[in-house]
């Protein structure tokens, strides 16, 4: 057992869940206390104990002895922040998404949100990679593949379009979304993805990486999302033309229906998901080129594990209250460690480029600023 895991115990709403799963069992393979919480309790299912996520005196009970508790049941933005705001300063509450709905929060103690795979991992790996340059002047970041997502976690990526998530078919130059302008080394820079199959690149910026790219000063970010395929393209864009639909049940019951059509059209073809983020710039007066590659089986996977450090990182920190992004607390070599040793493959590449300054680069040095 862990120094920092003795002791505490842990609570993990929405357990049965693909993210919830595996972070419950990192988190007792740590040597954590986790109690589950589930909104039903099936037959044999006596580890858990059943939870409303909307009504703040069932989660006050739930979280009763607890030191942290993770939010996997979703989508969060129709939980909001309630469940946050039923949790006494003490219990630090963890979410993998959050995002704008947490503007203006004004309940107290550490709330740690974005805290998945994208947003969190995606951030904090522009953070991990733009720091270690003496000058970072730009930065893409591809991600996507063939998953099986579950109804919330959909849910949650095309209600979040709501308020402004991302921007489509933008990137983010000086810190402001602009209209996307392919640039001639974002061939190589996403190389890790298959270009000679149905699979289909949307530029896609969240923001998540405007604000790394703003709190770090890269001038120029750009965000690509791989669909696997047109089909899959077509399904997406009927998730989000209903996703302005106000019956709440009415909503939820389209996107199931478009989730299951979803995995019918994945079945019995073979899961992944990459996440591949490039920062190029100047290191010790030269032209420097940093890339890391994440492979997975499912962002499932990267989201738990993301969650689990979260925990580690939370009850290691002192002082820290209010509310906080994932990439702002993370550690990066502790993270990408532990997805080592669940199995994910990450790789890193770093060298020297012979490719000249971007035009963008090109501004910049004129203007003084590199």
């Amino acid at each position: 057992m862990s120094q920092t895991a003795s002791g505490h115990r842990i609570g993990v709403i929405g357990s049965r869940g693909a993210v919830g799963r595996v972070l419950v069992a990192l988190l007792r393979s740590a040597g954590y206390e986790v109690v589950c919480g589930n909104r039903t309790r099936r037959g044999s299912d006596e580890d858990s104990v059943v939870v409303d996520a909307h009504e703040p005196n069932s989660v006050r009970r739930f979280a009763r002895g607890c030191r942290a508790l993770v939010n996997c049941a979703g989508p969060s933005y129709l939980i909001a922040d309630r469940v946050a705001a039923a949790l006494p300063a003490s219990v630090v509450y963890i979410d993998p998404f959050g995002a704008n709905l947490f503007d203006g929060y004004r309940g107290q103690g550490l709330r740690i949100i974005n805290a998945g795979c994208t947003p969190g991992l995606s951030g904090l790996l522009v953070r991990h990679l733009a720091s270690r340059l003496d000058v970072c002047s730009a930065v893409t970041v591809c991600s996507g593949g063939r998953e099986q997502g579950g109804v919330a976690g959909f849910a949650d990526v095309i209600l979040s379009t709501r308020e402004g998530y991302g921007y489509p078919n933008q990137m983010v130059l000086d810190g402001r979304p602009r209209p996307y302008a392919e640039r001639a080394e974002e061939a190589e820079d996403t190389d890790a993805f298959p270009v000679d199959d149905d699979s289909v690149r949307s530029p896609f910026v969240t923001d998540e990486l405007r604000r790394v790219a703003i709190d770090f000063g890269v001038p120029a970010l750009t965000g690509i999302l791989v669909i696997p395929d047109r089909d899959s393209l077509h399904l997406l864009l009927k998730a989000m033309t209903c996703s302005q639909e106000d019956d709440t049940d009415d909503l939820i019951g389209v996107l199931s229906q478009i989730d299951d059509a979803k995995s019918r059209l994945d079945a019995g073809k073979k899961n992944w998901f990459v996440i591949q983020v490039t920062a190029r710039g100047y290191l010790r007066g030269k032209l420097y080129r940093s890339t890391m590659t994440v492979r997975s089986r499912d962002s499932s996977e990267l989201t738990a594990a993301f969650l689990a450090q979260s925990v580690v990182r939370a009850l290691e920190a002192d002082g820290l209250e209010g509310v906080v992004w994932g990439y702002e607390l993370m550690k990066a070599d502790p993270l990408l460690d532990a997805l080592r040793l669940m199995g994910v493959s990450v790789e890193a590449e770093e060298a020297t480029t012979a490719v000249g300054p971007s035009a963008h680069e090109s501004e910049l040095i004129e203007s003084g600023f590199l």
